[in-house]
């Protein structure tokens, strides 16, 4: 045997055996909320003696020869860890980056800039970060808010251990050091040991003026004492003394020897993070155990950046960055605007639970309803689902030229909430941090990668609608004569009436259930027929309806045998009807709900609620509604079935379930919103079997799979400076599978029609409108005063020619997907559906020419079909 052969033999054996030794924890599937409480403590406690703390030797680390390929053509330092038919694993073993190359292409995407040693821009920390994996943010016992990586404090300190895992490798990084914090710097030292033990070692003069002004001479007692610290400085000057060889055994011996008292408290910020790459098909999946993730009582983890610069492109590569605001957006890379704000935004809207979070007037104007991001590079893409984590996670991303050279995307994950709570002693205040439970219920990101013409936002589209129905199972919508006519219709309202001078509730009608009927034939005798009317304000007191435990439909308009009459014409007229109801908005409090009992609650025991803004300040005014408890929601639903089944309605529209995302941060316990999200798909999956057929409001990611119709869906987005590019990426996912309208087209800014007949071509969106049937001034000077413009009779005519010109392009195409879209030139696009039909849209207030043909001012022009 030769001694090549014979080493390449004990390098695979030894593979082999540390295979079979080490274990690795997976991600647990979902669990119940029980079980997750109950495997708390164990988990705890297991990781007090799972987590080895090794010190990696790179050098005598396996390597795994390259199947297929040479050695010489991986990058630098790289080796390959796993390896299937389609991607090859890579990994550098002293800087724990990274990457994946895909055989068919030979592109390599790699955790970071595999260039970025040649970086002009980025300096100090920014310089860092670029080799970072992991960048962290936590509290100090004050509530003030830092940053740490992994590269500086994890990497460089050989503080991470490397593990095959099946497919792949894990890596689990000890970032920072319980030693290195403050109780590394001496309080009192006195001044010989100070000149000649400290400063004495030092070369550098201006290193000695620096530590020097981090004390103060004490010349009375001929000592130096520590000065007050911020974080960045504790580090800066653990540094320094490390570079001399100064320990924290000295230092406490030092500040015995000058008289200190003992300090308490004095550990540095300490995180333990794993994170895992496993190839799965053409897939590339990294999980993140968040059971097995560490931080300290004194410096809790507030936020995880997880890979940070994974796939980011230079300044010299073309394309664009895909973020899911709203419709869904693009960041042209190298966009040279420096003045723009860096996108974050966070997935499903805010977390109104956390109290900092509730008070605050998002600066997006558009939800982000979908767990995806990517980048396309050139004829190159990648894109990102969020599997795992999409509760907690904000979408990150920034252009080159500020703080580095790199075009950068990624996801962050909120691991902890923190609340200033207020003691009060006396006439003294003070606000004391408080700290939810650390989010435990796993991160996984999926990446794939995309080549030549599907590399863009339409083949990350197709790519994700491709996931939902192989995940989820999604099914195509069947094929009617005509695209749908959906219609709000609103039932009762409150107001403020008087008797003898005293005021009290009551509730009026604005719609009853006959005139409802009425509206139905005066909407068929002009020829439209497939009609889907969601019917708010129909139950246990109007629109703003109390706990819906019980239900009762309101005698104002009609009662039982009014709503009865209303279910059984639709049936009848082959009409959908959908009664709406809010399960996690509670606008009162009593009649079943307790708000000491059932609300969601703020760290302080205080009941969660939800604040209407004001329209000129746009600080919190009115309380609009409280949270309801996540874990109340399974029983409330059960309960309102069991009413609601007995009235033969055929379907229901949910007023926030796929809408509104809270967790519950208690004092002792956290239920995250991860879990919520789970919570709330259960309650879908209970109402989608017993009713049939649901309508949803807003459509978040988790409840697309339980919906039938989906209103208020995101056409637009929120047209940030550094996104201004809007594209249909929402409606290109779900046309085909599940029918989606905007906002009420009698609500737009301009209630302009003819844009909102563009914009339902360009999507393949529906008609929807928003009406009552009384005159306006029953409306006015009530909480839905916004809806007085409503009024059926300023709108029919109008909606039914808006429906009629849409339906005659929309119904050639019922059931079919969008294959393309495409920008032609600045307010003109093309769509082009399933089976070869085509629609130009013209935006803009003149006319223009595209694809050959004269598209005239607000026009559009069909190719292909019937017309």
């Amino acid at each position: 045997m030769g001694k090549k052969t014979k080493w390449i033999v004990i390098a695979v054996c030894c593979l082999a055996l540390s295979t079979a030794i080490i274990l690795h924890e997976v991600v647990p599937e979902a669990r119940t909320e029980p079980d997750i409480r109950a495997e708390k403590k164990a988990a705890a406690e297991k990781r007090e003696s799972a987590v080895v703390k090794v010190k990696t030797n790179p050098e005598a680390e396996v390597t795994v020869a390259a199947t297929g390929r040479e050695a010489a053509e991986l990058p630098a330092g790289m080796r390959v860890v796993a390896e299937n038919s389609r991607l090859q694993l890579l990994l550098n073993d002293k800087t724990t980056e990274a990457a994946v190359r895909e055989k068919r292409s030979g592109m390599i995407w790699s955790t970071n800039p595999l260039d970025r040693d040649k970086d002009s821009i980025a300096t100090s920390v920014n310089k860092a970060e670029l080799a970072s994996q992991l960048i962290l943010s936590y509290y100090n016992d004050r509530g003030h808010e830092s940053f740490i990586n992994n590269a500086s404090e994890s990497i460089e300190k050989g503080q991470f251990e490397i593990a095959p895992i099946d497919n792949g490798v894990r890596i689990v990084y000890e970032i920072g050091s319980s030693e290195h914090g403050l109780g590394a710097i001496p309080q009192v030292v006195s001044k010989e040991r100070f000149e000649e033990r400290i400063l004495g070692q030092i070369e550098d003069e201006s290193v000695r003026n620096r530590l020097r002004s981090r004390f103060f001479f004490n010349e009375e007692r001929s000592v130096y004492e520590r000065k007050k610290m911020q974080d960045y400085i504790v580090k800066d000057v653990v540094a320094i003394l490390e570079s001399i060889g100064y320990t924290a055994e000295e230092a406490k011996r030092d500040s015995e020897s000058a008289g200190a008292a003992k300090e308490e408290g004095n550990e540095a910020p300490r995180f333990v993070v794993p994170i895992s790459y496993e190839l799965d098909g053409a897939n590339l999946v990294v999980r993140v155990d968040t059971d097995a993730v560490e931080d300290t009582e004194a410096f809790p983890l507030h936020d995880m950046q997880l890979l940070p610069f994974f796939g980011a492109a230079g300044m010299a590569e073309e394309g664009y960055m895909f973020v899911p605001d709203g419709s869904g957006a693009l960041i042209a890379l190298n966009d040279t605007n420096k003045g723009t704000r860096a996108y974050e935004a966070p997935l499903y809207g805010p977390d109104r639970t956390p109290l900092d979070s509730g008070l605050t007037l998002a600066q997006y104007t558009q939800i982000s309803r979908l767990p995806v991001f990517g980048v396309k590079r050139g004829n190159e893409a990648m894109f990102a689902v969020i599997e795992q984590g999409d509760a907690v996670a904000s979408i990150r991303a920034d252009t080159s030229g500020k703080l580095n050279s790199y075009n950068r995307i990624g996801a962050s994950f909120r691991m902890k909430n923190m609340e200033p709570v207020e003691f009060r002693a006396g006439s003294v205040t003070r606000q004391v941090p408080k700290y939810s439970q650390s989010y435990d219920s796993g991160i996984t990101l999926r990446y794939g990668f995309l080549s030549g013409d599907s590399a863009d936002y339409v083949g990350m589209a197709h790519s994700y609608r491709d996931y939902l129905v192989e995940r989820y199972g999604l099914t195509r919508v069947q094929k009617t004569s005509d695209s749908p006519f959906v219609l709000e219709l609103i039932g009762s309202i409150p107001v403020r009436e008087t008797f003898l001078g005293i005021p009290y509730k009551s509730v009026e009608p604005v719609t009853t259930f006959e005139q409802a009927i009425d509206l139905m034939d005066a909407l068929q005798a002009q020829g439209v027929y497939q009609i889907r009317l969601k019917y708010s304000g129909w139950f246990n007191k109007g629109y703003y309806h109390s706990f819906p435990d019980t239900i009762k439909p309101d005698s104002v308009l009609g009662g039982r045998k009014g709503f009865a009459e209303l279910a059984g014409y639709a049936q009848e007229r082959n009409i959908e009807l959908y009664p709406d109801v809010a399960f996690q908005r509670v606008y009162v409090n009593g009649k079943g709900f307790r708000a000491s009992r059932d609300a969601a609650r703020f760290l302080n025991r205080k009941s969660a609620k939800s604040y209407k803004p004001d329209i000129v300040t746009t600080n919190p005014s009115d309380m609009e509604y409280y949270l309801l408890s996540p874990r109340k929601l399974p029983k409330v639903v059960s309960e309102f079935l069991d009413d609601y089944a007995p009235l033969g309605a055929g379907g229901i529209s949910l007023r926030d379930l796929g809408e509104d995302l809270n967790s519950e941060v208690t004092p002792r316990e956290t239920l995250n919103r991860q879990e919520a999200a789970e919570l709330a798909a259960s309650a879908l999956q209970t109402i989608r079997d017993a009713v049939g057929r649901t309508l949803l409001s807003g459509g978040n990611a988790y409840a697309i799979p339980y919906a039938d119709t989906i209103t208020d869906a995101p056409l637009e987005s929120s047209h940030f400076n550094i996104a201004p590019e809007q594209v249909p990426f929402y409606s290109i996912v779900l046309r085909g599978y599940t029918d989606i309208s905007g906002a009420p087209m009698n609500h737009g800014k301009d209630q302009d029609p003819r844009s909102t007949l563009l914009k339902m071509l360009e999507t393949g969106s529906n008609v929807f409108y928003q009406w009552f049937y009384e005159e306006p001034s029953a409306i006015r000077d009530t909480k839905l005063n916004d809806l007085y413009s409503s009024h059926y009779a300023n709108w029919l005519d109008e909606a039914v020619g808006v429906y009629k010109e849409a339906n005659a392009v929309l119904k050639q195409v019922q059931g079919q997907t969008i294959a393309d879209h495409r920008k032609l030139a600045d307010g003109v696009y093309e769509t082009t559906y399933e089976k070869g039909l085509k629609v130009i849209v013209n935006y803009n207030k003149a006319a223009v020419t595209a694809q050959g043909a004269a598209i005239e001012a607000l026009g559009y022009r069909v190719i292909g079909g019937e017309l």
